[in-house]
């Protein structure tokens, strides 16, 4: 009995572990604002990119399976559709927090 009254605390204790660590959001914004917006419209409310064809932060934010960690596995590596570009490990977590306050 007291192995099942334990087990929902040790469950509880592990959880935060399995958890990605997510970065400041305002850093993230301030990240994309710099680096991204040649291309992305990076701001909440903007609603169309410079380029037609490249999607707004809000659309990859809310793109169905665009998860925390598809995110920060994208931004590790370089992509045939973006320039030679690869986010630095000191701001991917700020980005994809960012990304997460522009969800549906």
């Amino acid at each position: 009995m007291r192995l099942l009254l334990a087990l929902p605390f040790a469950v509880l204790a592990v959880s935060p572990a399995l958890a990605v660590e997510i970065g400041d959001a305002a850093r993230g914004l301030d990240y994309a604002r710099v680096n991204c917006s040649e291309c992305h419209a990076v701001e909440p409310r903007e609603m169309i990119s410079p380029f037609f064809d490249v999607p707004t932060f809000r659309e990859i934010a809310n793109t169905p399976g665009v998860s925390e960690l598809a995110l920060i596995s994208f931004f590790q590596t370089p992509h045939p559709t973006m320039p030679d570009f690869v986010v630095p490990s000191a701001d991917i977590r700020d980005l994809v927090a960012y990304l997460a306050t522009l969800k549906n």
